[in-house]
């Protein structure tokens, strides 16, 4: 599955191919006070500039 995540500073995050992503997980860690950063594809980021994270559709060829 491909996902697009978009950051407060205009950024785009693409993760494409990913599998078994746990989003109760995902949406804990997020929720959780005590953590400030997350990994998301390999890319370490603020969670407080994430605005979304949506599934994307693949292009097959």
């Amino acid at each position: 599955m491909n996902y697009q995540v978009q950051l407060n500073n205009g950024q785009t995050i693409n993760l494409n191919g990913v599998q078994g992503f746990d989003t109760a997980s995902f949406t804990q860690t997020l929720n959780n006070r005590e953590i400030q950063f997350v990994n998301i594809g390999g890319a370490i980021v603020n969670k407080n500039i994430v605005i979304s994270i949506t599934p994307v559709a693949e292009v097959r060829t």
